[in-house]
């Protein structure tokens, strides 16, 4: 995986079977819950149609400008991770991304996002495992997110 990738969601794949934010809290959290995923997939139950949220991996990310702490940074793979122990909570960094890709909230008492899986030779984990292709690798957002 290089710099400048990010997860592409192909919505009109999807089936909702929620593998991709099982697998995704297994590998961070050590335990299976939506809530704990670091993207989430929501459904429009009327359409049968469904809206994958995950970051998109910004070039000038929105999310990280918006910290006001040290509580966000830019790794060596060039993707935005949140460091806990230093996030206040406030909530800046999901109120500034336009993907509504930064979960958690108060439902968690802390903030998540997409690191691709960190220290996963592999690559992202939820890519690996989505039955129907709904997730694939593909090249980060070059705008302003």
């Amino acid at each position: 995986m290089s710099v400048g990738t990010r997860i592409v969601a192909k919505p009109e794949l999807c089936r909702d079977c929620q593998i991709c934010a099982l697998a995704c809290s297994l590998w961070h959290e050590g335990r299976c819950g939506p809530v704990l995923a670091r993207l989430a997939v929501v459904k429009d139950m009327a359409a049968y149609t469904f809206d994958i949220r995950v970051c998109q991996q910004c070039a000038t990310p929105a999310c990280l400008a918006a910290c006001p702490g040290d509580a966000m940074y830019r790794d060596a793979r060039g993707v935005v991770i949140i460091r806990d122990a230093e996030c206040t909570r406030c909530g800046a960094c999901a109120e500034a991304c336009p993907f509504d890709a930064i979960l958690g909230g108060a439902e968690i008492d802390r903030y998540l996002k997409c690191d691709l899986c960190a220290g996963r030779d592999e690559g992202p984990l939820c890519v690996a495992l989505c039955p129907v292709g709904a997730l694939a690798m593909g090249q980060a957002v070059e705008g302003e997110g």
